[in-house]
């Protein structure tokens, strides 16, 4: 019986060990080619700059309706190493620049603005992304399509909607970048244990807004650092109204643009694993069916052809759970609202 348990251990620690091994080769042949849209807006510069600095991207495709977004391309261009930059402007230009992409990136177009409803903000942002959807249908529907495009809740059922009714959605490829919610989560809670936040994760759940996003500070890990009740209410306060904190010391002008450009890059360093074979875990918003909303955030497992497994079955508290019972409705909404603004936009003229 122990030797039979010895060669069970060895073959599976054979098998591991070569499954590794055709991970790390495949992790030095492969080359990834991403393309990101809405370049030139203060995000997408600093997205830029941070994606210009990773050898394992071959082909980085810039494109903005802006035409500063070529001086952009120039400059990254003199930066020595990492991926050959290439820059596209106008909306023709739009299909060369997401050809043959691994991962479509389009970041925020019109930013959030004290006063501007989420309402507002699915209006004006929804042409870009129907503009992207359209192209990707057309060129490119096998990419990875991610979206940092807020409202993020209504944007990701919009465009899904979208390559649906273009014949060519793929639920399991489309994602709205949520990772600004656990670095925040994990900046907050690292500074009142007094560690570094590299070395702890909060997963949140539910939305993305001011009202859906749930960090579960009952869930932390590693498992040996806790928190009181009282200091997890807080940090979920915190963690709630960091955007607009922000939006408030820009004077109400100016979003969050640095940690969103960092944990865009977060999000892509991992994408870029899943495409090489490997099996990550990223936080986005995607199809869900386990919350009754369709779509839901949280911890998702991605591999090489999009989404394997979706978040389900926390542990919570009380209070986390009351959380969720209030965000679920509201989330819901949000997803009906992104859904029905496709007759919005496909029944409008000169589109």
């Amino acid at each position: 019986m122990t030797l039979l348990k010895s060669i069970t251990s060895f073959l599976r620690s054979t098998i591991l060990f070569n499954t590794k091994l055709k991970y790390l080769k495949n992790y030095q042949k492969k080359y990834i080619h991403i393309a990101l849209i809405g370049a030139a807006s203060k995000t997408g510069k600093n997205t830029a700059l941070l994606l210009k600095q990773n050898n394992h991207i071959s082909k980085l495709h810039l494109y903005d309706d802006n035409t500063s977004v070529l001086g952009l391309g120039l400059e990254l261009s003199h930066i020595p190493g990492g991926p050959i930059v290439t820059a596209f402007c106008e909306d023709q230009s739009l299909p060369d620049a997401i050809r043959n992409a691994h991962l479509v990136l389009m970041v925020s177009r019109i930013p959030r603005k004290l006063g501007n409803t989420r309402e507002q903000m699915l209006a004006t942002n929804a042409l870009p992304v129907q503009r992207l959807c359209k192209a990707v249908s057309n060129i490119n529907p096998e990419a990875f399509l991610a979206f940092t495009t807020n409202p993020i809740n209504s944007i990701v059922p919009f465009a899904s909607a979208l390559l649906f009714k273009y014949n060519a959605c793929s639920p399991c490829k489309i994602f709205g970048i949520t990772h600004i919610d656990t670095a925040r989560a994990r900046a907050l809670l690292a500074k009142t244990l007094n560690v570094n936040p590299r070395s702890i994760n909060v997963p949140v759940i539910g939305g993305h807004s001011d009202d859906t996003i749930i960090p579960l500070f009952s869930n932390i890990s590693p498992s040996h650092y806790r928190v009181k009740p009282c200091q997890a209410d807080t940090l979920t306060r915190l963690v709630k109204k960091c955007g607009t904190e922000v939006l408030n010391y820009k004077l109400g002008n100016d979003s969050a643009v640095l940690v969103l450009a960092w944990s865009i890059n977060e999000f892509v360093e991992k994408i870029i694993q899943a495409l090489y074979g490997g099996c990550v875990v990223v936080n986005c918003y995607a199809t869900n069916p386990h919350y009754g909303t369709r779509f839901f955030s949280g911890p998702t497992k991605v591999g090489s052809h999009g989404i394997i497994d979706t978040c389900i079955n926390f542990q919570m508290s009380y209070f986390e759970s009351k959380l969720l019972e209030r965000a679920v409705p509201i989330i819901h909404r949000d997803v009906a609202r992104g859904e029905e603004h496709v007759n919005v936009v496909e029944t409008a003229p000169n589109l």
